[in-house]
Order: C-alpha cells, then structure tokens, then sequence
C-alpha cells in the first residue's frame, strides 16, 4: 500500500500544467534551501551538503527546461540567474554563510511567484478558449506578462524576475 502523501504528490505531478511543474521546482529548491540553513544552524554538515545537492540539482532542471528558440531574451536571463544561483549555493557552502542562502530564497520566491501567476493566467486562458469553442461567449483576454518580483533589493538579479511565458511554451 502506498504512502498517502506520496500518491498525493504522484497525482500532483501527474497533474501539473507544464508551468505548474516548474513552479514545483521552484518550491523544491525553496525548501531544500531552508533545510540547508536549519542544518547550518545545527552544525550538520552532511544534510547541509545533501541539501544543497539537492537545490544544485533543482536548478540544473530549471535550466535544463528554458527553450532558447522561443524564449529569447528571457531564456537567456533566466539562464544567466540559474548559473548565479548555483554559484551563490556553492559559495554558501564554503563560507557555510546562511545570509547568501536566505538572498536566494528572496530571488527563487520571486521568480516561483511570478512562474505561479502565469500559470493561473494560462489556466484562465484555456479554460476561456476551451469554452469557447465549445460554443459558449465569453470575453476572450490577452495574455499579459507575469508581474516583476519585488524591487529595490539592490541585487542585479531584480530584472531576472520577469520572464515571458514563451520561456518554456
């Protein structure tokens, strides 16, 4: 018999929008970031360092999803942000430095919010379309960008938080 919350997860997955598992992904790098700075704290460095193997490898998917035909400009920044993001992970494990990992817990929130936001619109937007062309009138809407994420942190990365819905369409 399976695990309740593992089948709950499975069923999840299974059925995700294309963007809703990215923003997963988003959540997953998150939480391993926040267990990292708990064992950190408690001076365990065999979690802290599984961890963060683990956000490393989060943010290889991430990376590994951009479609740079489609994209464009945008694929490339997000890009240019995972390789940082995976610099600055690294960097935190050798200075063990909980600051840099609580700024890239601010940096991957803002962009999930904004990966999470598409969605909802791309969600809205089939079900418009779907019904639609099953006869129904409705108002048709545009689809607009996500929202920046939060700015004036002072980081350079504050521009990597908008991205375009054809990053990974």
């Amino acid at each position: 018999m399976k695990h309740p919350a593992l089948t709950y997860r499975q069923l999840s997955v299974q059925s995700a929008t294309p963007v809703g598992l990215v923003v997963m992904l988003y959540d997953g790098a998150i939480a391993f970031l926040h267990r990292a700075i708990e064992a950190m704290e408690a001076h365990d460095i065999e979690k802290k360092c599984d961890h963060l193997n683990r956000v490393l490898a989060i943010i290889i998917q991430l990376e590994g999803t951009l479609n740079f035909e489609q994209g464009g400009e945008a694929a490339r920044t997000l890009q240019a942000f995972y390789m940082y993001a995976r610099a600055r992970a690294q960097q935190a494990n050798i200075e063990n430095s909980t600051e840099i990992l609580r700024a890239l817990i601010d940096h991957l929130t803002a962009l999930r919010n904004a990966w999470e936001e598409a969605d909802g619109r791309l969600t809205t937007q089939t079900a418009q379309n779907t019904s639609s062309a099953a006869g129904e009138s409705r108002p048709s809407t545009r689809r607009k960008a996500p929202p920046t994420g939060p700015s004036g942190s002072g980081s350079d990365w504050d521009d990597a938080t908008t991205v375009r819905l054809s990053v990974i369409e």
